[in-house]
């Protein structure tokens, strides 16, 4: 996906991305290997992508962007079940503060202005 990169604007296969991320179907092992790899959650990464995409399409179509804050925020409830314990335990501090950041964003894009 080049969202994360494209600084917020439009690009080619836009659609593409967006219809990627509205329709994924990740093999489970993603989760907890990127964890292990990249100190984040494969669902946040994910989240972080919609986050990414909402803000660039939020201008152009409201469906689209409310679509993809939706999918964010789903992707982080799986997020929250990797990231801690049945007892509330951290179970990495680093990607939790990420997922903590996204999930910040995320909602304060869904709020009602």
């Amino acid at each position: 996906l080049k969202c994360c990169s494209s600084g917020g604007e439009v690009y080619d296969d836009l659609s593409t991305d967006i219809a990627h991320m509205l329709n994924r179907k990740d093999p489970v092992f993603f989760e907890t290997t990127c964890l292990a790899y990249f100190d984040a959650a494969w669902s946040t990464m994910c989240a972080e992508a919609c986050l990414c995409l909402a803000k660039i399409t939020g201008c152009n179509s409201q469906d689209e962007s409310s679509d993809l804050i939706k999918e964010g925020l789903k992707c982080l409830e799986a997020s929250a079940k990797t990231l801690k314990k049945e007892d509330g335990t951290i179970v990495n501090s680093i990607a939790h503060s990420y997922y903590s950041q996204i999930l910040s964003e995320l909602e304060n894009l869904s709020a009602p202005v």
